[in-house]
């Protein structure tokens, strides 16, 4: 009986042993993002770390959010001081990844790519992979979630048009006389100033097709490229100048903001969402919101402008990725998870979009209703695609303009690729330049750029305080990385 009892004992002390053994090689995967987190952020990624423990991936997952605001500041600070993460988002066209790699922040992930990463490669197109390059070194794995030839994106509202009962514009101009007439007539509680942050605008790009230059890529804010892959000072282009001429036409007549200097991001969001507004220079993503104030308006209310037939550009395979600091403990596990999201539509879709169910639900043929919390307007779990999403499995929802539907995930297939499109610049030989410049553009451009302050009556001054900043040297070597990587 003794040695019954204590054989039991010796099975219950391995299987014991054997359960927190597993739960000890579980690697959790601390990955930080921008924004609010969803009410029910613990439910979903319980979901989401079931399956992966299920599927043996080794893997678990933990989000950590910071406001949008609080943003930079905080993963500046984190990457700074060698606080341990695994995995952040890296939007280009806010802080590149080159500017993140020039620092030496950034962990080498190529080897993990090329052993636990077929999925994501299987899923990424070689355009895109290379987004995620500084001179040839995977620092992160891009979210394949959108077509990129989209500059100028502007979103004009139908239902405005019909309210006042004004024709479609079909340039520039005209759509400035219409938006002239629409803030004259505008009876909401709010004007409809064009929704924009003007301490982070270098350009008002709202015209570039239009003119002869192009075709053209702005990268960084900085660097003006043509196909004919010379690099150029975008600010002393006359291209800046048009641009420049046309935001302090806006300004003037009222369009944009006086308080455009020191909009906030909150305060941006809150006008989308309140529908209080004519043009947008981005998409909409949902209108459950607006309907708050707006309760007949459609997904067919929203317009993606075009004015000319002219052919857009492929600036680079994504502005969107996923990048591991080089203070994470173990790179690899981050591969694997995206390997794992990227495994199978059923992954992707506990990802990024949580509980069928409880937090959405499927429309045929491949679109998603959300299952919003009528407080939140949100529902109770999800996952911007933006920030991970790819083609291959994102399903546009129905509640989103289809305009933008057919904007964001189709493929452009008359769109060509810019000649910089497989490049990244890698800033790390002239950091200190890079940095006084983009201090000096914060400082001196947008406030022009926004049509604050006169383009003629500034431009000088700004250009001396930039070629002080190094602005110059940043031009060279930029010219010289894109010839080499050619």
């Amino acid at each position: 009986m003794r040695k019954c009892v204590s054989l039991l004992l010796v099975a219950l002390l391995m299987f014991g042993l054997m359960a927190w053994t597993s739960a000890e090689e579980l690697t959790t995967v601390v990955y930080v993002v921008p924004g609010d987190e969803p009410k029910d952020l613990a439910g979903g990624v319980q979901a989401i770390n079931n399956k992966l423990k299920a599927d043996g991936t080794g893997v678990q997952l933990e989000f950590r959010y910071y406001p949008w605001d609080a943003w930079d500041q905080k993963i500046n600070i984190m990457l700074s001081t060698g606080e341990k993460f695994d995995l952040f988002q890296v939007m280009n066209d806010r802080v590149s990844l080159s500017n993140y790699a020039s620092r030496g922040a950034l962990a080498d992930i190529t080897p993990y790519i090329e052993e636990y990463g077929q999925n994501i490669l299987n899923v990424c197109p070689e355009i895109m992979m290379r987004s995620g390059q500084v001179g040839g070194v995977q620092y992160a794995i891009p979210a394949y979630w959108v077509e990129s030839a989209l500059d100028p994106e502007l979103t004009l509202r139908a239902d405005i048009l019909k309210k006042y009962d004004l024709p479609l514009p079909t340039s520039v101009a005209e759509l400035t006389e219409t938006f002239e007439k629409v803030m004259q007539a505008w009876e909401g509680p709010q004007k409809p100033y064009i929704p924009i942050i003007g301490s982070n605008s270098a350009r008002f790009g709202l015209a570039s097709m239009e003119y002869d230059e192009w075709p053209y890529v702005i990268y960084d804010k900085v660097f003006f490229v043509g196909q004919d892959g010379i690099v150029r000072n975008y600010f002393e282009t006359e291209v800046f100048k048009k641009d420049c001429q046309l935001a302090r036409t806006w300004y003037e007549k009222g369009l944009i903001s006086p308080d455009v200097l020191t909009t906030t991001s909150d305060q941006l969001n809150n006008q989308l969402l309140s529908g209080n507004w004519f043009v947008h220079a981005g998409t909409v993503g949902d209108i459950s919101q607006i309907k708050h104030n707006y309760p007949d308006i459609t997904v067919d209310d929203f317009i993606a402008m075009t004015f000319t037939d002219k052919t857009r550009v492929r600036p680079y395979g994504t502005r969107n990725m996923n990048a591991v600091p080089l203070t994470s403990e173990h790179p690899e596990a981050v591969v694997k998870l995206f390997n794992w999201i990227y495994a199978s539509q059923e992954n992707y879709d506990l990802f990024m979009y949580g509980r069928e169910g409880i937090d959405y639900e499927k429309v045929e043929p491949h679109n998603i209703r959300f299952l919003s919390d009528p407080v939140t307007g949100q529902p109770p779990y999800f996952f911007s695609d933006w920030m991970a999403g790819n083609v291959k499995y994102l399903r546009p929802s129905v509640t989103a303009p289809k305009a933008t539907n057919d904007m964001l995930y189709t493929v452009n297939e008359n769109a060509v690729d810019g000649y910089a499109s497989m490049f990244t610049f890698d800033a790390t030989q002239v950091q200190t330049k890079y940095t006084d410049v983009q201090t000096q553009i914060s400082a001196v451009i947008a406030p022009i750029a926004t049509g604050v302050q006169s383009y003629e009556e500034n431009i000088d001054n700004a250009l001396k305080m930039l070629k002080a900043a190094g602005v110059d040297e940043l031009i060279a070597e930029f010219q010289k990385q894109l010839d080499a990587s050619k």
